[in-house]
């Protein structure tokens, strides 16, 4: 026989990977919260960091179901703490949109850093012509972010005020109301033009 059709002869004949089958079964009992059965998957084996087409962990769904028990299990079995989900960012990003803070604490205990965007990072909302402020984040709920400005890049002078990314608020400027550093500041996702930008020194 060829070693050709050999190979194809045994490929053919392979059953399932059973550990594959054990992974897809973690990741289903942590969508469903089922406590139980995720421990007993890590007993066998199963790996704590496969991921769905979309990139999706098993945990990635116990943050998503906001069960704090299997997220700690994960944890200590090894998950990567930082997996992203394609659409949804990582398992702090869920966390914090949430407002679960007992999650992102744990999460950030070993080692989760999210996606540029979680509390403590700086970002920058730069709508004005590439111009605008840099701030830290130091809430977050849903879309909605709670900023506290570190400074202003381009709008010392002043730059006009925007319905959402300076809650119609001028940004620089002499200006009562004015956003500038040390001012907080609520705007939504989609006003963030750069994340995980470096702190200022």
């Amino acid at each position: 026989m060829a070693p050709f059709t050999l190979l194809l002869v045994l490929v053919l004949a392979s059953p399932v990977r059973p550990a594959a089958r054990q992974d897809r079964e973690l990741l289903a009992a942590a969508r469903r919260g089922d406590a139980a059965r995720v421990a007993a998957l890590i007993r066998s084996g199963a790996d704590v960091n496969a991921t769905t087409a979309s990139g999706s962990t098993a945990l990635f769904e116990a943050a998503s179901g906001g069960r704090l028990d299997l997220v700690r299990m994960l944890l200590d079995a090894g998950a990567d703490a930082d997996a992203r989900q394609r659409e949804r960012g990582t398992a702090l990003d869920v966390a914090e949109r949430a407002g679960r803070r007992d999650l992102a604490a744990l999460l950030r205990a070993h080692g989760a850093r999210g996606s540029g965007k979680s509390l403590g990072d700086t970002v920058c909302v730069k709508r004005w012509a590439g111009s605008g402020f840099c701030a830290q984040v130091e809430d977050r709920r849903e879309a909605l972010y709670h900023l506290r400005v570190l400074r202003l890049e381009g709008c010392g002078a002043g730059c006009a005020p925007d319905p959402e990314c300076s809650a119609a608020r001028p940004v620089g400027g002499t200006g009562a109301d004015a956003v500038r550093a040390g001012v907080e500041v609520v705007v939504p996702s989609w006003c963030l033009t750069q994340t995980a930008v470096a702190p200022p020194r």
